[in-house]
């Protein structure tokens, strides 16, 4: 699966939790989210921070500049709009390994504990990232190894 279809995909499942995701959707959408946020945070950096950091003898709070409150926006709404789309896209990667998705919601538990949300996420991510699907078919549905491949047709 090649990147454009990964995040086609990732967009248009968004709120599909049944089914199974390849590793490769994985990996290339969270590529795709790494990109993003690089190619974003540095424009912010760049054009987007006033050169005194807010650090004047007043203490202000103007950081940013207009083209950095922008900027941080448009940050923060493609948090907002990721995060739906990346917890159902873990669900179905975790049915792909034949586990069931409320693994998810354990994880996301974890999260209550500082430290060791911290270390869970990590896990979690490890899991998705590097652990290989069912071959053939499995309780969650058919192999998605072939079943994208003329998605653009």
């Amino acid at each position: 699966m090649g990147p454009i279809l990964a995040v086609k995909l990732y967009f248009q499942r968004a709120l599909n939790v049944t089914g199974r995701s390849r590793r490769s959707e994985f990996v290339w959408v969270f590529l795709f989210q790494i990109v993003f946020s690089l190619l974003l945070g540095s424009l912010i950096y760049s054009f987007g921070i006033n050169g005194d950091f807010g650090l004047s003898e007043d203490y202000g709070d103007d950081i940013f500049n207009a083209l950095g409150l922008v900027l941080a926006t448009i940050y923060g709404l493609f948090v907002l709009a990721n995060f739906v789309p990346w917890i159902t896209l873990s669900v179905r990667r975790f049915h792909d390994m034949d586990h069931t998705g409320w693994l998810v919601a354990l994880f996301m538990g974890l999260y209550l504990i500082p430290p060791v949300g911290f270390i869970g996420g990590i896990i979690q991510f490890l899991w998705l990232f590097l652990g290989s699907g069912t071959a053939g078919n499995n309780k969650y549905g058919q192999d998605p190894r072939h079943e994208f491949r003329y998605a653009f047709d």
